[in-house]
């Protein structure tokens, strides 16, 4: 009785440490704070990305994840994209879907191994526990502090502008500052560029990080078994 209520006292731990990760509390605040502004499109992307990754963190969901694209197939499918973004007007509908769709399509190439998972096991419990891999870490705090700036920024500016006109221009949001930049064809044609060429190279990392940790996980196991 003892080991079977220890066994379920560890997986509960081990379910709401991975509830508790930083991008999913991210993506929640963030589709919560769109929602305080005024932005149910906005708040509702936000949100049911963030209840797809926990169905998948609760085993509701199982997504295997497709394969890395080859980097050219990448550019080939970003080229056309770009024009489309460059062309398209700001803020309109046709844009929304766009970069939507681009960052579903990220998504579900990402899914394969969503906490970078080394497959190790600790015995000091009966159940299994999967631990990220050192470089999954640094990128995910890493990232985790990029996404919580930008978010404290969003809000101080947001609460800050509240009184009147002129304060809200005293207080830009981050977007607001890119303005001058994509409100000129060329400002809009190189950031949109650049945007994709650093989405085209995060996903070709993520699979050689992936990669290298399956390599290493399996190389484990045959070692285990000699």
């Amino acid at each position: 009785m003892r080991a079977k209520a220890g066994r379920g006292t560890a997986g509960r731990a081990t379910t709401l440490r991975r509830l508790a990760q930083p991008w999913t509390l991210i993506l929640i605040i963030t589709g919560l704070f769109q929602l305080f502004r005024g932005a149910p499109v906005d708040a509702a992307f936000f949100l049911c990305i963030a209840a797809l990754l926990l169905a998948d963190v609760l085993g509701w969901l199982r997504v295997s994840g497709a394969a890395r694209p080859r980097a050219a197939w990448l550019l080939a499918a970003g080229i056309p994209l770009a024009i489309a973004l460059v062309l398209a007007p700001r803020h309109s509908v046709v844009e929304g879907i766009i970069v939507s769709a681009i960052g579903l399509t990220v998504l579900v190439f990402a899914w394969g191994a969503p906490d970078g998972s080394t497959g190790t096991t600790t015995k000091s419990t009966s159940t299994s526990r999967t631990t990220m891999s050192p470089s999954v870490r640094r990128a995910a705090i890493l990232w985790s502090i990029v996404g919580v700036v930008c978010c404290l920024w969003e809000v101080v500016s947001f609460l800050l502008g509240l009184p009147s006109p002129a304060a809200a221009h005293a207080h830009p949001s981050i977007s607001e500052l890119f303005d001058p930049i994509l409100d000129t064809f060329a400002g809009r044609a190189v950031f949109t560029a650049l945007w994709l060429l650093l989405g085209v190279a995060l996903v070709r990392r993520g699979a050689s990080v992936v990669s290298a940790t399956s390599q290493g996980t399996r190389a484990r196991r045959k070692k285990a078994r000699r």
